[in-house]
């Protein structure tokens, strides 16, 4: 038939055009526009008409763009949010509270059933079948307060399971309706009255339920409590904290041993005796940024659908790292958007890092279907140069910041060196006197010094004499704090300055205190930083067990006058580097889990003050 079409439109076209230059006085104008109709006839009937032979099998594959069931969970969640935004914007408050449940039901620990009640407006009957007729048309895309963008969130339940059920109630309508969607059906039975009430209703009867029933097993097995509410506050976090919304998930059990009670819960919900008992109901909140210490970083952005609060913390908070938000909803970790990082300096190494947090709230950037990224536009380029301008300041807090966890990582990392010289000392005092039964081990031979003084760079502080007070004194200031004596090896870490001659040191003795050169090439080529964080690990502890055994036995030979041989110098050498390696080596996990804890816990004030004296 189309090809009849084109082949009479295209007679039709020539006799015109034969006609018009055979007679070019008599066809004027109105011929003309006669011909341009027929011209575009042939022009229409040339085009190609997009067909998608399998509609389901599309959906089906579009809905896997969805990384987890939390986040298809979060989609339903989300229209109940936008269909009361009106009244929030016009009002500043809802008219009454906004309450929305997700419900997770499990049998025999596999999760069966998620449900997301609300009790909104409700939805017409015409409007709950359009969800079906015209997949990839969102009513909400041209108001720009509300999230909808692409219509396929409805259809998102097909990644994880077998079928949606959809339970509303308008004001305009006289009875709850449901529709069941089924994840393979290529067609649909109309919306029919539901046989059972709404759990959670607003005051006047009306609101939703969306059930999403027969979830896959690969999908559900991570599905928790813990884990829906930690999406949910992460998602939401902005929206959380608007005085009026709540937002609960709870969880129940409907196993064999409770099939009693989960009877009689549904017997009393047909009956309209209101919900089944929870097993668990946690009320989901939003982030307190003012529990956080540490520097704020606001830009000046003279535009109000655009807000930046940075700060950078004096510790690590993995799940609160710097945000993007569009309409109170998250968009993804600023670290994460790949059109910014490729503008940024200092790349993830900050904007990735666990001590930088915040948010960024913006409503007039558009962003891909992914929801991971920003379509390019004026607004986003306007974004981007905010965050842009503070970055060289963002760069250097988190320095300052890092640079005191180092002061009381290496402080830590001081403790272990010096009991691990310790020991060292023990073992060579023991080879140099073998004790007796009757020896005296308190011994103060040379070595044994060493032993009895080898205190740590923690306590390397020195005491000012002590005056006994007067009357006038005791009356006039406090007696100052006493502090330990140091009288021996301690161990310290920090930066040496060259020698006359240009070179770097690996070490030096000032005293009875060793102090290690953390600036030399063979010390950092060795150490190890995450995020800034300093890690300890084998090959350093082999590298310090070298110097400090070469220093100590410096200290040694010099106190007690003995010229060893090379041999004896060499095997000495080793045998001390050795146990002190293996000390280090004993005490590694401990370590490993100290350091770690200062960075999830932030150095203590006392500590740095003390390491600083």
């Amino acid at each position: 038939a189309t090809a009849l079409r084109l082949a009479s439109s295209r007679r039709a076209a020539h006799k015109w055009r034969a006609l018009r230059s055979f007679f070019p006085r008599w066809l004027s104008s109105s011929t003309a526009n006669e011909a341009a109709a027929a011209k575009a006839a042939v022009a229409e009937a040339d085009r190609v008409n997009l067909t998608i032979s399998n509609p389901v099998l599309l959906l089906n594959n579009v809905s896997h763009r969805y990384s987890s069931l939390s986040r298809i969970v979060l989609e339903y969640a989300d229209n109940a949010l936008d269909d009361r935004e009106h009244e929030y914007r016009e009002n500043e408050a809802y008219a009454y509270p906004l309450e929305i449940f997700v419900d997770l039901e499990t049998r025999k620990g596999k999760l069966e059933r998620v449900t997301v009640r609300d009790n909104c407006r409700g939805m017409r009957l015409a409007k709950l079948m359009r969800l079906l007729e015209h997949v990839g048309e969102s009513e909400k895309k041209f108001t720009p307060w509300l999230n909808g963008q692409f219509g396929f969130g409805v259809h998102a339940f097909r990644a994880a399971a077998d079928q949606l059920i959809v339970r509303t109630k308008h004001a305009e309508e006289d009875h709850v309706q449901e529709l069941r969607i089924c994840r393979m059906d290529t067609s649909f039975a109309p919306a029919l009255k539901s046989a059972l009430p709404l759990e959670h209703a607003s005051p006047s009867g009306t609101g939703t339920e969306v059930v999403m029933d027969g979830i896959d097993p690969d999908w559900g097995h991570d599905l928790t409590c813990e884990e829906m509410v930690r999406e949910i506050q992460h998602h939401f976090e902005r929206l959380l904290t608007r005085s009026g919304l709540s937002i609960r998930v709870r969880e129940r059990q409907i196993d064999s041993k409770r099939s009693e009670k989960a009877a009689a819960g549904g017997a009393a919900r047909k009956a309209g005796g209101g919900a089944a008992a929870m097993d668990r109901d946690v009320r989901c909140s939003a982030f307190d940024y003012d529990s956080i210490e540490g520097r704020d970083f606001t830009p000046n952005v003279d535009n109000d659908k655009l807000k930046i609060r940075l700060k950078v913390a004096d510790r690590e908070h993995e799940g609160q790292r710097a945000r993007v938000f569009l309409l109170g909803r998250r968009i993804n970790e600023i670290g994460n958007i790949l059109s910014f990082i490729r503008r940024s300096k200092h790349k993830q190494q900050l904007w990735s890092h666990p001590q930088l947090v915040g948010y960024i709230e913006v409503q007039d950037i558009e962003p891909v279907i992914t929801r991971d990224e920003f379509k390019k536009n004026a607004a986003r380029e306007e974004l981007y140069t905010a965050l842009l301008s503070v970055e060289g300041k963002l760069q250097k807090a988190l320095s300052e910041e890092l640079d005191k966890q180092r002061v009381v990582t290496y402080n830590v990392i001081e403790n272990v060196l010096g009991k691990a010289l310790k020991r060292a000392i023990r073992i060579d005092r023991n080879i140099a006197s073998p004790p007796g039964p009757s020896d005296d081990v308190s011994d103060t031979n040379a070595i044994g010094s060493l032993e009895e003084s080898g205190t740590t760079g923690a306590d390397t502080k020195v005491v000012e004499e002590e005056q006994k007070p007067t009357e006038s004194s005791q009356e006039a200031e406090p007696t100052p704090k006493e502090k330990p004596k140091r009288s021996g090896p301690g161990i310290v870490l920090r930066e040496l300055p060259e020698t006359a001659d240009g070179a770097t040191r690996r070490y030096q003795v000032s005293g009875d205190l060793i102090e290690i050169n953390t600036a030399h090439p063979d010390f950092k080529s060795r150490i190890r930083q995450k995020r800034g964080r300093v890690q300890m690990n084998d090959r350093l502890g082999g590298y310090l067990a070298n110097v400090i055994t070469a220093s100590y036995k410096q200290q040694m030979y010099e106190r007690t006058g003995k010229t060893p041989s090379a041999d004896e110098i060499y095997d000495d050498l080793l045998r001390s580097a050795s146990d002190i390696e293996q000390s280090l080596k004993k005490s590694m996990p401990a370590l490993q889990r100290e350091l770690k804890a200062i960075s999830k816990d932030g150095p203590k004030k006392d500590n740095i003050e003390e390491k600083a004296e």
